[in-house]
């Protein structure tokens, strides 16, 4: 178990960052929280995973914006996320996932410096450039996080984005257990802004967007497990994987409404898995949990 000691740095790294913002989450600030449904399919047979043989299930979930600022734009560059809990009473599966397929740190030293580079200077309005290109020059294992993220164009709706683990789990296929990363691919395939709408559609509108669309019916993705090729490193969620070619399907996801703002103080940890399903060595995954215990009991006395 990670130190408090750590969750400390880890949480007080985006404070530093992104401010404090009363009652907020230090990452991921900016969000909304949704409910549906997940319906087990596709490839479960395969699967040593129990509750993956049963009905449908209930689905709390949060979608939500990178970083720690509760007021940016819904067209910034930065990634999208969504908080994802599967199960009733009985049993429940959490996933964290963000829309980049690779995470921008690889340790919890890196993660805090990543951080520190870019803390804004107040004379300069923002980060110092010249920082951050330092820190990319000695950190590259970092840069293709960012790089995906300047260069893609920002999601035409929380709806229409492709959403990563990024960590590795292991799932017990067949009687073994298999290492892959989990994705969320959208029914519509992925769907962004041109450069016209990107310049034109105001600062807030992913949250009537995603409340028109559910109008027309509920909002789909299909749940899948891509697995790791025998050369890709599992301890490491910066690192694009190549794959060995086999992607699972688990079951469809299916929002159907926004949920109530008493939702916005569930906590989505990567770390609570179903039977059959274990967490990978990942240091960064594995301070999940108390990062995010301890910024849910700073947000809760605010």
């Amino acid at each position: 178990m990670v130190s408090t000691g750590t969750s400390e740095r880890l949480i007080g790294a985006l404070n530093g960052t992104f401010g404090t913002h009363k009652g907020c989450r230090a990452s991921h600030a900016k969000g909304l929280s949704v409910s549906g449904t997940f319906v087990p399919g596709g490839d479960v047979d395969r699967m040593d995973i129990p509750m993956l043989h049963g009905d449908p299930m209930p689905v709390s979930a949060r979608f939500s914006i990178g970083g720690g600022n509760p007021g940016v734009s819904d067209k910034s560059r930065s990634v999208r996320g969504m908080g994802l809990t599967i199960g009733g009473k009985d049993e429940n599966w959490s996933l964290a996932l963000i829309s980049a397929p690779v995470f921008f740190a690889s340790s919890l030293e890196q993660f805090v410096a990543f951080l520190e580079a870019r803390r804004p200077v107040p004379e300069l309005g923002g980060p110092d450039p010249e920082r951050v290109a330092a820190f990319n020059a000695v950190n590259p294992n970092t840069v293709p996080h960012q790089a995906y993220v300047k260069e893609t164009s920002p999601t035409r709706s929380y709806g229409t984005e492709v959403y990563h683990s990024c960590h590795a789990f292991f799932a017990t296929i067949a009687g073994a257990a298999r290492a892959g990363r989990f994705r969320l691919e959208p029914a519509t395939g992925r769907l962004s802004l041109s450069a016209d709408e990107e310049a034109s559609f105001p600062d807030q509108f992913l949250g009537d967007e995603l409340a028109n669309r559910l109008t027309d019916g509920p909002v789909g993705w299909t749940l899948m497990l891509d697995l790791a090729h025998s050369d890709d490193p599992l301890d490491d969620p910066t690192a694009p994987w190549q794959g060995n070619g086999e992607s699972l399907t688990l079951g469809t996801i299916l929002i159907s409404r926004i949920a109530d703002l008493a939702e916005e103080r569930r906590v989505y940890d990567p770390l609570v898995l179903p039977n059959g399903i274990a967490p990978s060595a990942d240091p960064v995954l594995l301070a999940r949990s108390e990062a995010y215990s301890l910024s849910y009991e700073r947000r809760s006395i605010a």
